[in-house]
């Protein structure tokens, strides 16, 4: 697993020390202290953290915004304000960027814990929700969501969507790649499914709706597997 990087920007070394001591006791090692504007510019463009904890306070009271807003600009990693007695002007700001979450001062251990954990999250969200596609030269974006399943046939694709049925000069293996496998199976060499839209399954056949897919056996076990967690998560 890659190591998180986690910068530390905060102007009063006793508190990003006593930081920096929690974050290593939740097993992270690299970690940078920044306790300028300019220095935390700096290390941003070297160390390229994974996290950003940020005191909205630093020389200056805006120092803080103006870091976050770099970030923002530069589509940078998901960064956590940590406040302390701060006027409302510097706050209604801060809401107009794009923190992950907040912490308040004096730090407290839980609080940290829990908005590393939600900046992990958000880190690790997939960067798209769509299939894109070329169907008779027009690109189409198929929305994970509306993907039903997908039948291969020679060397295209059928689509089925809620909404329409597209087709591609693309194989099974492709789609296979290009779809998250926590929301689609492989159930059949011909056939991929939306695991959220499958109701039942039996020894040969998986059903969304009314339609009735073919499941290798080698799948089975797999399918009904799944359908015991979704129904009793």
């Amino acid at each position: 697993m890659k190591s998180i990087k986690i910068l530390i920007i905060e102007d009063e070394v006793l508190i990003a020390e006593h930081m920096k001591y929690y974050l290593t006791g939740f097993g992270f090692s690299e970690i940078f202290l920044a306790h300028s504007k300019k220095t935390a510019l700096e290390l941003l463009a070297i160390t390229k953290p994974d996290i950003v904890l940020l005191d909205l306070h630093l020389q200056e009271p805006k120092d803080g915004i103006d870091i976050a807003r770099v970030i923002d600009e530069k589509g940078g990693p998901p960064y956590i304000f940590i406040t302390a007695n701060v006027d409302m002007l510097i706050l209604q700001e801060a809401t107009h960027t794009q923190a992950s979450s907040y912490i308040t001062k004096p730090v407290k251990k839980a609080d940290l814990f829990a908005a590393i954990q939600i900046a992990l999250h958000a880190k690790e969200k997939p960067e798209t929700s769509f299939l894109l596609i070329k169907e008779n030269n027009i690109n189409l974006k198929l929305s994970y969501s509306d993907i039903l399943y997908i039948e291969g046939n020679s060397n295209y694709i059928n689509i089925v969507t809620k909404k329409q049925k597209a087709v591609a000069r693309k194989s099974m293996e492709w789609a296979e790649l290009q779809l998250p496998e926590n929301l689609f199976m492989r159930i059949h060499r011909s056939y991929i499914v939306n695991l959220v839209e499958v109701q039942r399954t039996n020894a040969k056949s998986v059903f969304i709706g009314d339609i009735e897919i073919p499941i290798s056996r080698a799948n089975v076990s797999k399918m009904f597997d799944f359908l015991k967690k979704k129904e009793n998560p």
